[in-house]
């Protein structure tokens, strides 16, 4: 296995960070087809990179911005109460090299402590972090480090104790690039992670993907109730499924669903109410739904719009909140990606979910 590449460091840099053509704008042409979602939620400019969410038990999210796009404005954590008023929650501690801090996946355990994977993709290989927020009586009060030294750091599941977090390259095989999913328990902090990564004992896969235009593997991750975990392969665009055993060791890991018009696999989300899989197709402007029994389903898509009108820009992750799926829009240039500029406003597209008479 080869290390992260200089050249790779730059490609996840651009990827994550950089606009790839033209000045930001404040709009472009372009409508959703067909329209079905609310007025959008409307960020603030501290919030130009929205990624992961969270739903706490009283209805709120929480949404975490690495602000890649302009990173002038500090990597934040905002709260959007259940009327949809968006406020400052907390900003995550800084690395003490890069000087700053760039929150993605995030996810509350029962204690109400957060996990948040810091992507520190600007500075060399390993600088990446899975912190724990420490929150008593509803309020962040400190930054713990549960571990340093990860390359990019991504997506963030909590289950039995344990806190699983995907790195989404590690290194290289051939012309395939490595990404992995590591589990640390909940309690542990202050790790350094071994070097390759594959060989640290928190790592319980490794993963290939093929894509040379997007080399980025392992990202979104969620367990279903029974208790398999799934991965979705952002570059190949896919979903791994993997099962554990009575001893928690991964006993299989499987190609568990794939559909012929998604392009990307980049957030996951799993909501037990109705067993569904919903997955941000960033290239596609697209969100995907998957059963458990791997139906892969187009739920929305639209054009290159700036959200404005409250569709998808650059989709990154989904979240459902009742009757309701909430979208957070990147909005980031990628190779082949329907977006094409990145820019204001800053949103959340709001799709509201049919469901079902008695």
């Amino acid at each position: 296995m080869r290390r992260i590449s200089t050249q790779q460091i730059v490609f996840l840099s651009v990827f994550a960070c950089l606009a790839v053509s033209g000045d930001c704008v404040n709009g472009r042409a372009g409508a959703a087809e067909p329209s079905r979602y609310a007025p959008p939620i409307l960020l603030p400019d501290s919030c130009n990179t929205p990624d992961g969410l969270e739903l706490l038990p009283d209805g709120s999210l929480l949404l975490a911005a690495p602000n890649f796009t302009d990173d002038s404005s500090p990597g934040v954590i905002l709260k959007i109460t259940p009327a949809n008023r968006v406020e400052h929650y907390y900003y995550p501690a800084t690395h003490p090299e890069s000087k700053k801090v760039h929150p993605m996946g995030i996810r509350a355990a029962r204690s109400g402590d957060l996990y948040v994977a810091d992507c520190q993709i600007a500075i060399p290989a390993g600088g990446s972090r899975l912190l724990r927020i420490a929150v008593r009586d509803g309020k962040p009060v400190k930054t713990i480090v549960v571990a340093t030294g990860l390359n990019v750091a991504n997506g963030v599941a909590i289950r039995d104790g344990h806190v699983y977090l995907t790195d989404s390259n590690i290194g290289t095989r051939g012309d395939r690039t490595l990404s992995a999913v590591f589990r640390f328990r909940l309690d542990e902090q202050d790790i350094v992670m071994q070097r390759p990564l594959s060989d640290d004992p928190h790592c319980i896969a490794v993963f290939e993907t093929k894509s040379r235009d997007i080399p980025v593997g392992a990202d979104g991750i969620a367990f279903d109730r029974h208790g398999n975990l799934f991965v979705s392969n952002c570059g190949d665009a896919f979903l791994h499924k993997l099962a554990f055993d009575s001893q928690g060791k991964v006993a299989s890991v499987s190609q568990f669903a794939r559909h012929p018009e998604m392009r990307s696999a980049d957030g996951l989300y799993y909501d037990p109410g109705t067993d569904t899989f919903y997955i941000a197709d960033v290239l596609k402007n697209a969100i995907f739904t998957v059963s458990l029994a791997g139906d892969v389903r187009l739920l929305c898509v639209n054009g290159d719009t700036d959200g404005a009108d409250g569709s998808m820009d650059g989709p990154s992750e989904a979240i459902v909140r009742g009757s309701e799926l909430i979208i957070s829009n990147f909005d980031r240039v990628f190779p082949g990606s329907v977006n094409t500029e990145s820019g204001k406003p800053h949103t959340l597209s709001v799709y509201p979910l049919v469901t079902k008479g008695p």
